[in-house]
Order: C-alpha cells, then sequence, then structure tokens
C-alpha cells in the first residue's frame, strides 16, 4: 500500500468512483473524498449563501423597517468619478485605503458609465463583493478538509454562509475582498504552497492592510518545515516587489504618497463608543465613578494589544509544532486581538474573522449557538441600532438615561459574548491554552 499524505491520501489510488479525485488548482488528490459529495456541498453552501442575502435584504428593509446602507458604496463611487475627471488617489489628493480597493471601483464604473446611472455601479459592486465572498467560503470548505473532514467543513461553510450580520456587510461595505484575499493566503498556506500564501497576504495588504498581519505567523509556520531565515527572505522579497510596483511609481511622482497611503493610524480620531475601549470606560466612569480618564482607558488597551500580538509571535516561534489548526487559532487570536483593543470601530470588522470563526466552531455545537448570537447582538448594532441608539462617537441618549444604560448593556453584552466565543475555541483541552502550557513547559 502507498505512503499517505497529511491529508489521509494514498497517493497511489488514482482511480475512484468518480475518477482521479484531484483538484489542480491545490495540486492536491483527494482518494478519500467523495468528489460528488464535495460539489454537493459546495452547491448547498453557495446558495445558501445567495439565499441569506436576500433575507437580510428583506428583512432589513421590510421587517425591520431599517436601512440598507449604501454610504461606502456611493463613497467608492466619488472617488471613481476622480478618476474619470483625471485625479489620481495619493497624488491629486488623500486617499484613506490602499491602492487595490481600485480594482472592484474600476471594474464597477464600467457599466456605470455606460449606462450612465450610478445604480449600476452600486449593483455591480456588491456583485463582486459577493463574488469574493464566495470565493471565501471555497476557502473554507477546502481549509475544513485539510483540518477535518467532508462533513465538518460543510458545516463550516455553511455556518459561514448562513452568518446573516456578515452577509449584511459583504452586500454594503468592501472588507469582502481583503478577507478574501487573506483567506487565499491561509488555504495555501496550510497546503504547503509557501509562496503564494505570501502572494495572497501581501496583496491583502494593498487592499485593507489588515491581512498583513498574517504574514509574520505564516512566516513562523512555515518556517517549521524549512529554515527561518528562508522564509522571512521569500516573504520580504514577495513583498517589497509589490510594494515596487504599487508603491513606487506614485512615490516617484509625491514623494509625500508613503506617508498618506500607508501610515493611516486613526490616531485623530476620537474613541468610538461602539468599542470595548469605551464600553469599559463607560461602565468604569459613568456607572462606577471611578474617575479613570477614557485617553488612559484607550492606552492600556493598546497595551494589551501589544502584549497579546507580542506573546502570540513569541509562542509561535518557540513552538516545535506545524499544526494548521494551531495557526488558525493564533491568526484568529491576532485579528480579534486588533479589532477589540482599538479605539475606532467599524461593524464590519466582523467580517474580518468570521470565516475563521466558522472554521473553529463548526465541531461543536455550543460554539455554534455562541456564533449565531454574535451574529444577532452584530445585526442589532448595525443598522438596527445605529443613529437611534449610538452614532460613531457618541450614544444617542443622554448619560443616566434608560436608553443610556440599555445601550451600554447591549455592547457589554456584545463583547462579553465576544470574549466567550474565542475563549471556548482556545480553551477545550486541544486546544491553544494547552498547547501555551506545553510550550512554555518545555522552555
Amino acid at each position: 500500500m502507498g505512503k499517505k499524505n497529511k491529508i489521509g491520501v494514498d497517493p497511489s489510488e488514482k482511480r475512484g468512483k468518480w475518477g482521479k479525485p484531484q483538484l489542480s488548482f491545490l495540486n492536491v488528490e483527494f482518494g478519500n473524498v467523495d468528489l460528488q459529495v464535495v460539489k454537493r456541498h459546495l452547491l448547498i453552501i453557495i446558495l445558501a449563501s445567495l439565499l441569506t442575502k436576500f433575507i437580510v435584504i428583506f428583512a432589513t428593509t421590510s421587517v425591520f423597517h431599517s436601512f440598507i446602507d449604501l454610504f461606502d458604496i456611493g463613497f467608492y463611487f466619488e472617488h471613481a468619478i476622480k478618476l474619470v475627471q483625471g485625479q489620481l488617489p495619493y497624488v491629486s489628493y488623500n486617499f484613506d485605503y490602499p491602492i487595490l480597493i481600485f480594482i472592484p471601483i474600476i471594474i464597477a464604473l464600467i457599466p456605470a458609465l455606460i449606462f450612465q446611472n450610478a445604480m449600476a455601479f452600486v449593483y455591480t459592486f456588491q456583485i463582486l463583493m459577493v463574488f469574493f465572498d464566495i470565493v471565501t467560503i471555497l476557502c473554507i470548505y477546502f481549509i475544513g478538509l485539510k483540518l477535518w473532514n467532508e462533513k465538518t467543513a460543510f458545516y463550516a461553510g455553511l455556518i459561514f454562509s448562513t452568518a446573516f450580520s456578515t452577509a449584511y456587510f459583504v452586500l454594503t461595505k468592501y472588507d469582502a475582498f481583503p478577507t478574501c484575499l487573506l483567506m487565499l493566503a491561509i488555504l495555501f498556506t496550510v497546503y504547503d504552497m509557501n509562496k503564494r500564501g505570501y502572494i495572497f497576504s501581501s496583496l491583502g495588504f494593498f487592499t485593507k492592510i489588515f491581512p498583513i498581519i498574517a504574514m509574520p505567523f505564516i512566516v513562523l509556520y512555515n518556517a517549521k518545515t524549512s529554515s527561518l531565515k528562508a522564509e522571512i527572505l521569500s516573504a520580504v522579497k514577495i513583498f517589497l516587489l509589490l510594494c515596487v510596483v504599487l508603491i513606487l511609481p506614485l512615490a516617484i511622482i509625491n514623494p509625500n504618497v508613503i506617508q498618506s497611503y500607508i501610515f493611516v493610524t486613526g490616531g485623530g480620531i476620537g474613541i468610538y463608543v461602539n468599542t470595548a475601549t469605551y464600553t469599559l470606560y463607560a461602565n468604569l466612569n459613568e456607572v462606577l465613578h471611578l474617575g479613570i480618564s477614557s485617553s488612559l482607558i484607550s492606552l492600556f488597551m493598546y497595551g494589551v494589544m501589544a502584549v497579546v500580538l507580542l506573546l502570540l509571535l513569541y509562542l509561535s516561534y518557540i513552538s516545535e509544532e506545524r499544526d494548521p489548526k494551531t495557526l488558525l487559532k493564533v491568526l484568529l487570536c491576532a485579528i480579534f486581538a486588533l479589532v477589540f483593543f482599538t479605539k475606532f470601530h467599524s461593524p464590519q470588522y466582523l467580517v474580518w474573522f468570521t470565516p475563521l470563526l466558522a472554521l473553529l466552531v463548526a465541531d461543536d455545537l455550543v460554539k455554534i449557538i455562541v456564533f449565531y448570537v454574535i451574529q444577532i447582538f452584530a445585526y442589532i448594532e448595525f443598522p438596527l441600532m445605529f443613529g437611534k441608539y449610538y452614532v460613531n462617537l457618541n450614544y444617542s441618549n443622554p448619560v443616566g438615561s434608560a436608553d443610556w444604560y440599555l445601550t451600554l448593556l447591549f455592547f457589554t453584552l456584545q463583547y462579553l459574548a465576544l470574549l466567550l466565543l474565542v475563549y471556548l475555541i482556545i480553551r477545550p483541552p486541544d486546544g491553544l491554552v494547552k498547547k501555551i502550557r506545553v510550550i512554555l513547559s518545555k522552555n
């Protein structure tokens, strides 16, 4: 009998019930997987995703009498028009998004120009985001096959497809694109295609920056079967090449491009009231009257974020194990820390780590239930509560009023639920917490 590879496939088993079970884009043979089942799973998952989005649109407008937020897409359209007028982003004016956002913007602009209709831009942009979301679904399923089996991979894909709050943001924001690139980076990494993983993680940096946080963890993961120096050089070469192609031409025209293009930190923005930072501040200062300033709490939260990220890097470095599940858990903790501890927040940040949540809760009913509780919280936060109970920098009702306390209670419970789910994911006996203890005991 031939030697099996890492996913339990005998390379000598070229034939099966449905012919040769091979996925050419992954260059992997699935000898123990019925491709007909895979096709049926993917069809169901994709249809569930499309159905969820239609239900979200209907329920938001007709049941809850709320709104489909097109503000961001309108903002993208404004900058598409600037391109037509000959203005270059980062050169003619400052622009807060990385350059690859103009891929969907330019594509969506074409039908708008042809039909001379702004709504053609909106619909095309939404279709593009749905497409990227479907690619993310495919990544989830095939990563699930690597981590689990057909059944659990199907559950993971279905959980993500029916994540209704995430679906709302796919239709109204841009985050489906960078999230798709992040998941492609993870997919190729767990299938041992290191360079492709680096390419997509680097490309993610040029869409919304946050996918680059995966790069050091992917490097450390790959270094377990290679050398750290070789992996760092490979990743840096790819990243620098993309910098030369995408940034250098603009920097030659306007040397200030690098500062305005990359270092968009939100330092001048006040503390958003839908953040964990403000929620902690309101509980300590307004409820318990401890007199702690919001700026001090914000500084503390950023300090905790730095400690968490450094600890994750250290544990990834000293760990001798090359386990895809652990990689996903580390990436979830890193991205979650980036979202949880910052002082500004957009509800669509949930999109960034929902695919990782879907993969890591799919094997446990309790975690699945908490996952959907979080989706409920996120959907209530936006669009249902926005405007009536809070806007970015303020609660809408006076301090001490019943609605003010209700708003604070809501955000408190929401962040507790998020912390609970992350805890449940890393706490099980075979989870990240035990691995951390084993690693530290060896060192």
